[in-house]
């Protein structure tokens, strides 16, 4: 069975991220994902609606003192955000993502709930691409 992958994130860096004007997600500890894995863009709080989704290009490992230098124009995020986003972590993973997808309509988070039977982690959670196809018919204007 193929797996996506669920991200719980806020709502701005949402939507950098399918503007694309973020094309990497900072998270301080996460496994490693395939490449290729399709990344569901669930909107936290208060928007709280699936909005798109993106293509995983690689999971990078990094020291945390290095993640600014070293990508701090693709992050979305102030030097001073990500230091104390950081602080005291002692490993940070880096989420490269393309081929950003706005779905029609975003899918709220009561639909995912009583139609689909997925509740958002505060993190992240696997999905089957089954879930991921139905959750989008649900982004058509017509549903």
């Amino acid at each position: 069975m193929t797996r996506a992958l669920l991200l719980s994130i806020k709502p701005q860096f949402a939507r950098a991220i399918l503007e694309g004007r973020k094309t990497i997600e900072v998270r301080r500890r996460f496994p490693y994902i395939d490449p290729g894995t399709t990344v569901v863009l669930y909107s936290s709080s208060p928007e709280k609606a699936v909005l798109g989704t993106v293509r995983l290009r690689r999971t990078i490992k990094v020291n945390p003192d290095c993640v600014w230098g070293l990508h701090g124009s693709d992050i979305g995020i102030s030097e001073s955000d990500l230091n104390a986003y950081l602080e005291g972590a002692d490993e940070s993973t880096l989420l490269e993502v393309d081929c950003p997808d706005s779905w029609e309509q975003p899918v709220p988070l009561n639909s995912l709930r009583t139609v689909l039977g997925i509740e958002p982690s505060q993190s992240f959670r696997y999905l089957a691409t089954e879930q991921v196809e139905q959750a989008k018919q649900l982004s058509a204007p017509d549903v």
